[in-house]
């Protein structure tokens, strides 16, 4: 009952976050809702007559068959799902002229992170050599497992990825206004970008100065895990200084993490291609492709910071999914340098959002 509660409440909170986002409408959340049940019951379908088409076959042949059709299924499933929550405005134009060369932006992250589980996959079949017995058979297991996990997971993040990469290179041959800068100029933005960071106000909560805060959560969790838990005294209480510790050093960690931004900001920025780019579906900037629409993350406002050097000051809000508190709405913060004389640019990029992001707030001119 516990785990439907928690089930329920995801998807109550999942609904709330889709009804903030500006693309929104009964109508395609409904159509939506009946194109994924009906691909979810053809799933099903396919699933039932692969069990036993393949029933009388050896276990092998039975493992392969069902394995290729749940492993389809699921390409298939995450693919419908993807296309029909998508709304026709929220699409990126991908068309290219012949011959373009496609940018390697986020599938740089893709490289990055098949290395990595490769790595892992490796150091779990080395273990598997080493372990004598069934702790051996459990490294191999663990392995297999994960490269399964790592083909399905990283195919689809490989796609998601290509795409992206031909939106901003779609927009790179075409945007509405591109801004360069020198290397001056660039490295004192970036300066300026790490100083407010620092002087912008601190996280709610500082682990040295409200870790008596942790206090309750810890005794409720100690009270429920002592009582209620299964196993013995020991086990318990090993349990109980694990999950305690873990959850210390996640804060722990988190605050360490804070008082890097400006360092972190500063290193990216004068890594980043001293330019930025505006076009139909995001502004790129800071080496960072924002799209202005999408099922996550959207465009709130656009303004004027009049601060010196100016700028122009976006504010989106990005959906991040989280299966134990529900999706989370998180506000992102672009800053763009203004170079001198673009007065028409920013114009026209007042005309531009404002068809393009008409639930958004754009006041970038003064007419």
């Amino acid at each position: 009952m516990l785990l439907v509660g928690f089930a329920l409440l995801s998807v109550v909170g999942a609904w709330m976050t889709w009804r903030r986002n500006p693309l929104y409408s009964a109508r395609s959340a409904v159509r939506s809702v009946v194109v994924i049940l009906l691909a979810i019951a053809a799933l099903v379908a396919v699933i039932v007559a692969t069990v036993d088409f393949a029933a009388d076959k050896s276990p092998v042949v039975f493992g392969i068959t069902m394995g290729a059709v749940i492993m389809l299924g699921a390409f298939s499933l995450i693919f419908i799902i993807q296309k029909v929550t998508t709304p026709k405005e929220a699409r990126l134009e991908t068309a290219l002229p012949p011959g373009t060369k496609i940018v390697h932006v986020h599938r740089q992250k893709v490289y990055i992170w098949t290395k990595r589980m490769a790595i892992v996959v490796a150091g779990l079949g080395l273990l598997g050599f080493l372990l004598p017995g069934n702790f051996g058979f459990a490294a191999f297991a663990l392995g297999g497992f994960t490269l399964l996990l790592a083909v399905f997971m990283l195919s689809i993040f490989y796609m998601t990825s290509l795409n992206f990469d031909r939106a901003l290179t779609a927009m790179l041959c075409h945007p509405w206004v591109h801004w360069q800068y020198s290397a001056e100029q660039w490295n004192q933005w970036s300066e300026i970008q790490a100083q407010r960071a620092a002087a912008s106000p601190p996280p709610a909560f500082v682990f040295k100065r409200d870790w008596r805060k942790l206090l309750l959560p810890f005794s409720i969790i100690a009270g429920g895990v002592l009582i209620f838990g299964p196993g013995s005294l020991l086990y318990r209480t090993s349990y109980l200084v694990g999950v305690c510790a873990l959850m210390a050093g996640m804060w722990i960690w988190a605050a360490r993490e804070d008082r890097s931004i400006p360092a972190r900001m500063r290193r990216n920025l004068r890594k980043a291609a001293p330019e930025a780019y505006f076009g139909h579906d995001g502004v790129f900037c800071d080496g960072v492709f924002t799209t202005w629409l999408s099922m996550n993350i959207y465009l709130l406002s656009a303004s004027l910071d009049e601060r010196q050097p100016r700028s122009l000051m976006f504010v989106f809000e990005e959906v991040v999914t989280n299966p134990y508190s529900g999706n989370q709405l998180v506000p992102i913060h672009q800053s763009v340098l203004i170079p001198s004389g673009a007065e028409d640019d920013i114009s026209r990029l007042q005309k531009e959002l404002s068809a393009r992001c008409p639930k958004a707030r754009i006041i970038l001119t003064s007419s």
